[in-house]
């Protein structure tokens, strides 16, 4: 298979302000991702959970056989310090492509380790990412957080095609009171919508899973849910099916949850979520569209803040938002704060046929961080 990115020992490792990157192919790159990313992962206070072992870790186990693990690693003289785990391909015209693994389902982005908001470290991982998007890979990344190290680096070093999207966070307890007195009447009439079902004899329960075993019980009704919103969607994060994600979510046993909103027998609307720490991140909503009318999402998303407050969590990641009124509007209606994340994609040149050899590739990302 061609390697956009073989893996690299000395003499091939390149060093930058006492920086050096390595790169781990395949089963090198698993073992780093068994042996040495959960130690990088718990000293660093920045990752979130889209960067845990066990959900890199389910992901990888279903890339397809043309998919092959990276890592990308950052190293000083004490040992690795931050790593970025990727994936190459080669695509069907012939061009390799490199991107992160678990994309597109993971809203965040990072390096991972205690040296990966060090200016040097980012320094070095981005222009390895540059030498090999220079020498015809194709590089893709999308959701870094802006104001981590590797998005500033990014921004400064990348060339190409750039984009922002705007990135939701709630604050718990949310700050209703602070809100326009208009936001603040769409929130009692849509809430006494509810006290008049449960008035008028009608069940309505919010729960959220307290097990592996519930969570996986109720993934298919989330995803029921999800494709019953969008019925003519083919692509989007299940379009690959359930196993994938059985396998990353079962994995990360208590660190998930999917949080529901029933009314009588039938689960009208539902959200998975992950969470480290204090913090909480909503990875997929769904709702069922034929209640609409009584704004579902609204009611869960209600009940599921004011249950994480209760329970000690001081954050909730709504994560990007496609920036259209009505999502900003929307979530701006729970005192959200905004920031922004980046994507990067590099286009393979269109008029290259050159073959790489792997000393040639080697050095395309070690020249990025010489």
């Amino acid at each position: 298979m061609t390697t956009a990115v073989p893996a690299t020992d000395t003499p091939d490792r390149a060093e930058h302000q006492g920086i050096r990157i390595t790169v781990l192919n395949d089963g090198r790159a698993l073992d780093f991702l068994d042996r040495r990313w959960p130690t990088l992962y718990t000293r660093d206070p920045h990752s979130t959970p889209y960067q845990s072992r066990a959900w890199l870790g389910g992901w990888a186990q279903h890339l397809p056989l043309t998919v092959a693990p990276v890592m990308v690693v950052a190293h000083d003289s004490s040992g690795p310090v931050a790593a970025m785990a990727m994936t190459h391909e080669v695509t069907d015209d012939g061009h390799d492509r490199i991107r992160p693994l678990s994309a597109p389902t993971a809203e965040c982005i990072r390096a991972v380790g205690p040296g990966s908001e060090r200016l040097a470290v980012a320094n070095a991982l981005v222009r390895c990412l540059v030498g090999l998007a220079r020498d015809g890979t194709e590089v893709g990344l999308a959701d870094v957080p802006a104001d981590s190290a590797l998005a500033h680096q990014l921004a400064a070093q990348w060339n190409g095609y750039l984009e922002q999207t705007p990135y939701a966070t709630i604050a718990l307890p949310v700050g209703y009171a602070g809100l326009s007195r208009t936001t603040q009447r769409g929130h009692r009439r849509r809430q006494r919508l509810w006290d008049n079902l449960t008035e008028h004899g009608h069940r309505v329960r919010y729960r959220r899973t307290q097990s592996t075993t519930e969570l996986l019980e109720m993934l298919p009704t989330l995803e029921s849910l999800h494709r019953l919103r969008r019925p003519d969607q083919t692509e989007g994060l299940l379009h690959q099916g359930l196993q994938p994600w059985r396998t990353a979510l079962e994995r990360c046993g208590t660190a998930a949850f999917i949080a529901t909103l029933t009314l009588d027998e039938d689960v009208v609307a539902a959200q998975l979520c992950l969470h480290r720490g204090h913090r909480v991140h909503s990875v997929l909503p769904a709702m069922n569209p034929t209640a609409y009318a009584l704004a579902p999402g609204h009611a869960l998303l209600r009940n599921l803040t004011a249950d994480l407050e209760r329970s000690g969590y001081r954050t909730l990641d709504l994560g990007r938002t496609r920036p259209e009124p009505g999502q900003i509007h929307y979530k701006a209606q729970y005192a959200a704060t905004w920031t922004r994340t980046l994507a990067i994609h590099s286009h393979p040149l269109l008029n290259s046929t050159k073959e790489f050899s792997s000393a040639a590739k080697s050095s395309a990302c070690s020249s990025a961080v010489q």
